[in-house]
């Protein structure tokens, strides 16, 4: 039998005592339906230039707007907005340089790899040590055999976007796979022939990318623990590699070439033009849109419909290779860090395709910048800093923590804008 109430009743809870318990969990049920309903609704309200569309337009727009951002495919402006909301904390937790960071999509843990072959798990909210997954370099008195962990410098991370797994691999040429949840070890991939410089999670799936000096780019299932396939084509070692929603990867190497991967067509876009030096960092703004850093000083913004760079910085940190870059993904705003002490914020011109200057000034990470890693609100930015780059030793800048700098960052929302973002190539 289908019940009919009056709206008046529905949005008070009966006061009848004396009523039937399964009654009154029945109303009260029913009541939490409607009372719902009408807060979707009333969030849902349509502006004065589109009240004539009616709520149901209104609920319709929301859910393609969050189909679009789970589908990476919504383009935010936040560099115009971005305010540094207070001073960056500093914490020591590695022997060593730490060479590399990941954050978690919620934005509460990190987890930082070191040259002294260890991983940290931070807790980002109060800067604490929650975990260490322990390494220890081989010897004639310690075979590799017997270390659990990694045996030699870790030098890449990558966390899936779920937060189940983290990928770990380094100068001992393996890929570890760690349960994030439990910091439990789970298994070790071989394959690689030379030092592995890059791990990159695609987003929503548990599909790993590695890059190695032994020039080959990876695929690996994490969920069935099975190499899947290799690609080739750079002609020197690959330093760093990324990835986004779909099944595409950007490399950079010291070939001084970038290199845009269709990894189902087992086929590429290469790039080149304009750096001079070893490509050491490279990031992805969107799915067509990705920045670099090079040994020669330069910031370069490229996209796939172009063999050259769209727009350079020259001497984007006084004339200090770039050692790291980030991007907030599908928004307009950029990081770099370098060994002059600073991170450094950029924004993106997507009509002009052009990288304008530095946004909000700076922040001071003393030593050398070897990882970023953006919070997915944007509203964190993890630096893991060092005394030494993360690939070598060339000079040692003793001001440097060997640990990481948490920066909270703040944004003006009179200003907030978004834009659809057409499908990828």
């Amino acid at each position: 039998m289908n019940l009919e109430y009056d709206s008046d009743e529905l949005g008070e809870e009966s006061d009848d005592r004396s009523a039937p318990e399964s009654v009154v969990d029945e109303e009260t049920v029913e009541v939490k339906r409607v009372r719902m309903a009408k807060d979707i609704l009333s969030k849902l309200q349509v502006d004065e230039d589109e009240e004539n569309d009616g709520p149901l337009d209104a609920v319709s727009r929301t859910l393609h707007k969050n189909l679009l951002e789970s589908e990476g495919r919504l383009q935010a402006s936040m560099a115009s907005r971005l305010h540094v909301e207070v001073k960056p904390l500093r914490y020591r937790g590695h022997r060593l340089s730490t060479t590399c960071v990941a954050l978690s999509e919620a934005e509460d843990m990190c987890f930082t790899g070191s040259k002294d072959c260890s991983i940290v798990r931070w807790d980002v909210e109060t800067g604490e040590r929650m975990a260490r997954y322990t390494g220890h370099p081989a010897s004639n008195n310690i075979p590799a055999s017997s270390i659990d962990g990694h045996f030699d410098e870790v030098l890449a991370i990558a966390l899936s976007s779920d937060g189940r797994y983290l990928a770990s691999a380094g100068r001992d040429r393996l890929i570890n796979i760690w349960d994030a949840r439990t910091d439990k070890f789970v298994d070790s991939f071989s394959g690689h022939q030379d030092t592995v410089s890059g791990l990159t999670f695609q987003h929503g799936k548990h599909v790993l990318y590695s890059c190695s000096h032994d020039r080959s780019v990876r695929a690996w299932n994490i969920d069935e623990m099975a190499y899947v396939e290799s690609l080739f084509g750079h002609t020197s070692e690959i330093n760093a590699i990324d990835c986004l929603h779909h099944e595409r990867a950007v490399t950079c190497s010291m070939d001084r070439t970038v290199r845009y991967w269709k990894i189902p067509e087992e086929s590429q876009l290469l790039m080149q033009g304009y750096h001079s030096g070893s490509i050491d960092c490279i990031k992805m703004v969107d799915e067509t849109h990705f920045v670099s850093g090079s040994q020669d000083g330069r910031i370069a913004l490229w996209h796939t419909a172009k063999k050259k760079p769209c727009s350079v910085v020259k001497n984007a940190h006084s004339g200090c290779w770039i050692s790291s870059v980030a991007a907030l993904k599908n928004t307009d705003l950029i990081a770099s860090g370098a060994s002059d002490g600073y991170v450094k914020f950029w924004q993106v011109n997507f009509n002009k395709r052009e990288l304008v200057g530095e946004m909000a000034g700076c922040i001071e990470v003393p030593g050398v910048v070897n990882g970023l890693a953006f919070g997915s609100s944007g509203q964190v930015l993890v630096a893991a800093n060092g005394q030494e780059h993360r690939l070598g030793r060339w000079g040692k800048h003793k001001d440097g923590k060997n640990g990481i700098v948490i920066t909270r960052l703040n944004f003006d929302t009179d200003k907030e804008s978004c834009t659809e973002i057409s499908d990828s190539p």
